[in-house]
């Protein structure tokens, strides 16, 4: 079926093609995630201590999300440029009048595509500032880069620190919020006396207790980044060619998501069929590729928590 319409496009913005694999510079082990020298400075690695910026702070995610979510920004912008609709399913509609097709056979309905248009809401990236992104590389949109008077936009995505010191007890939020926890420390004690029975205090909180994101811009769930990858390489494929899922998928564009993926008696390739045929392992790339562009367009990445995209009118 057709995942867009029209079905093809042309995009012509700089950062709207495929995610190559290639190696670093400085490191030639490394397959890289980008698109030249300046994308292949972030590991792509899912190690907690990648999780910063050159600054030292940690984010929620690897860096390499963040530049996904961009990336799928950069190209939900183009689309919506072009005034593209994306076809989320397509869905039986009764005839008024049954009609025969082409094989003989009286049909009383016919397959349409259901579609939603790509329209970024641009008041949820009010702080992005959303009109350079189609021009502007994450790496210096992220960073800043003040020869091409671009600011940095990092601190976006930084959760609030966990601690912070109360000088007086006016600073205490109300007590009856789950949110928070007020602890007395000595402090003629040891530092590491301190953190450790500080480390003890937090094991005793309920089980319950789950892990909240403070960043003003939140990755929702835990993606894979290569599978990221692979969706995006699946889409941009869709949009710009008319190849079959099959020559697609053995193109060598895709990265494998976990061991011992692929036959290796087929070839180095990510995916190979077995059971299954192109179309189906295709569109289990397509589907999930559309839901996160549809997401970014309202702002969460990598699926939006409050919208069903696929099952709704």
């Amino acid at each position: 079926m057709a995942h867009t319409l029209p079905e093809q496009i042309e995009l012509k913005h700089k950062f709207n093609k495929l995610i190559t694999t290639g190696y670093s510079n400085k490191n030639p082990n490394y397959d890289a995630s980008g698109y030249d020298d300046e994308d292949r400075t972030f590991k792509a690695s899912r190690k907690r201590s990648v999780w910063t910026s050159i600054d030292g702070q940690i984010l929620d995610k690897p860096i390499q999300v963040y530049r996904m979510w961009y990336r799928f920004l950069q190209l939900a912008l183009e689309l919506e440029e072009k005034k593209v609709k994306i076809v989320t399913k397509m869905q039986s509609i009764p005839l008024k009048k049954p009609k025969k097709d082409q094989w003989g056979k009286l049909r009383f309905s016919e397959m349409k595509p259901q579609t939603k248009n790509v329209k970024v809401n641009r008041k949820l990236y009010a702080e992005w500032d959303i009109d350079i992104i189609s021009t502007t590389s994450f790496d210096d949109w992220w960073k800043g880069n003040s020869k091409k008077k671009v600011s940095a936009h990092k601190q976006l995505f930084y959760p609030d620190v966990s601690i912070k010191h109360l000088k007086d007890k006016s600073e205490w939020v109300n007590t009856n919020t789950q949110n928070y926890s007020y602890y007395r420390i000595d402090n003629r004690r040891r530092v590491n006396d301190v953190i450790a029975d500080f480390r003890r205090e937090l094991m005793k909180q309920p089980s319950e207790r789950r892990p909240v994101s403070t960043a003003d811009y939140q990755v929702f769930g835990t993606p894979n980044l290569n599978t990221l990858i692979n969706r995006y390489n699946a889409l941009i494929m869709q949009l710009t060619t008319t190849l079959q899922d099959d020559v697609i998928l053995l193109s060598e564009i895709f990265r494998k998501t976990q061991e011992k993926m692929g036959d290796p008696d087929f070839g180095n390739y990510a995916y190979t069929f077995g059971k299954h045929s192109p179309g189906r392992t295709m569109r289990d790339l397509i589907l999930p590729a559309k839901i996160a562009l549809l997401s970014v367009c309202d702002g969460a990445f990598v699926k939006n928590p409050n919208k069903d995209y696929i099952n709704t009118k």
